[in-house]
């Protein structure tokens, strides 16, 4: 239950951020819009590090350099979302997220790619993303 609301939390927050950074970069531009977005969440992050008394970050030279560059992969995203949004707007661009997302995650879990353990992937799993498709179809028309 505890991962559903975070799965949950984290639909609900993303949804708003990519909202507020299309904003942002309308003003200011969107390299510069991903720029203050990672670096007032790398504030947020280091404050809740400090706080909590945290001290696992000096394990960061273990950590795979493949890992390590999750937050220049989050920097294109970022770029990317906020593009989208402006061509397509909020609902469709989430949609086409979410259906990237869940085709990536199937070919993770049924590859066990990326240290993921490998999982069956059956019908209904690949009924689901074609209904997630045909409801971004819906929504488009």
């Amino acid at each position: 239950m505890k991962g559903i609301f975070f799965a949950l939390a984290g639909g609900f927050f993303l949804t708003f951020q990519s909202v507020a950074n299309a904003a942002i970069s309308s003003q200011i531009g969107t390299w510069q819009a991903a720029t203050m977005t990672q670096f007032t969440g790398f504030i947020l992050a280091l404050a809740i590090v400090l706080a909590l008394k945290d001290r696992s970050y000096q394990q960061l030279t273990q950590v795979s350099p493949l890992y390590a560059s999750g937050g220049m992969l989050a920097a294109i995203v970022l770029f990317i979302n906020m593009t989208a949004i402006h061509h397509l707007g909020v609902t469709l661009t989430i949609g086409v997220f979410l259906i990237a997302q869940l085709i990536t995650a199937v070919l993770i879990d049924s590859k066990g790619w990326l240290d993921m353990p490998k999982k069956t992937i059956g019908r209904n799993q690949l009924l689901g993303v074609a209904l997630m498709i045909a409801g971004v179809i819906v929504l488009k028309w």
